[in-house]
């Protein structure tokens, strides 16, 4: 039999330590507790398979209790059709959450993660602006999906408050929370994620 079995036991049985590595499934669930992005192919053929939808991405690759991840983390994605990946937006305070979860998990646990940060995730488009990145404001109602795209630099494309190359873009979905006469406002806070742990690496010590 060898040692192979102890190796799979050992996995089998370790908790999640600080500075692991944890490979996660994870779906995340919009404001109305619907999938917006995971990686489960089940959740993502369900959802299209109702009308709505999710995009379906590779699992995750996570540094378990670290705390400081980047504003944005790009995760290549897709909707329906392989052949159109893009880059939906992780926020690194989505990250650093799940950083913290994770922590104590073993392989198979899985876990909910309700989203504790203050930053509400909001956005205001003046009519003109969210015209210019592909909405329909005459048309737009309370709780339309928005699509968006975020970058270091501007932070949001199509504002007309800098209008230069963006650097690094992430695509995200947000939803229109509040309307007035020329505005608009884009909620695209997700409240909660459900995470499941396949592998553990261990930290390397030097």
């Amino acid at each position: 039999m060898g040692t192979s079995w102890i190796t799979g036991l050992t996995q089998m049985f370790r908790q999640v330590q600080v500075n692991d590595t944890a490979i996660i499934d994870f779906t995340f669930y919009d404001l109305a507790g619907h999938p917006i992005l995971t990686s489960s192919q089940k959740i993502h053929q369900v959802s299209l398979g109702r009308g709505g939808g999710s995009f379906l991405a590779e699992p995750l690759s996570i540094r378990a209790g670290w705390i400081g991840n980047p504003p944005y983390t790009g995760v290549d994605a897709y909707f329906s059709d392989p052949r159109t990946m893009t880059k939906f937006g992780i926020h690194g305070l989505e990250l650093d959450e799940l950083d913290a979860a994770v922590l104590g998990m073993q392989v198979g646990e899985t876990k909910t993660v309700g989203f504790t940060f203050s930053d509400p995730l909001k956005i205001t488009f003046k009519d003109y602006e969210f015209n210019a990145i592909g909405g329909n404001f005459s048309n737009s109602a309370l709780g339309d999906p928005v699509p968006f795209g975020f970058s270091v630099s501007p932070l949001v494309e199509g504002l007309d408050t800098d209008m230069s190359t963006p650097t690094d873009p992430v695509f995200r979905i947000g939803y229109i929370v509040n309307k007035t006469t020329d505005s608009v406002e884009v909620q695209h806070r997700y409240p909660s994620a459900e995470i499941t742990v396949r592998e553990i690496r261990a930290e390397i010590k030097a």
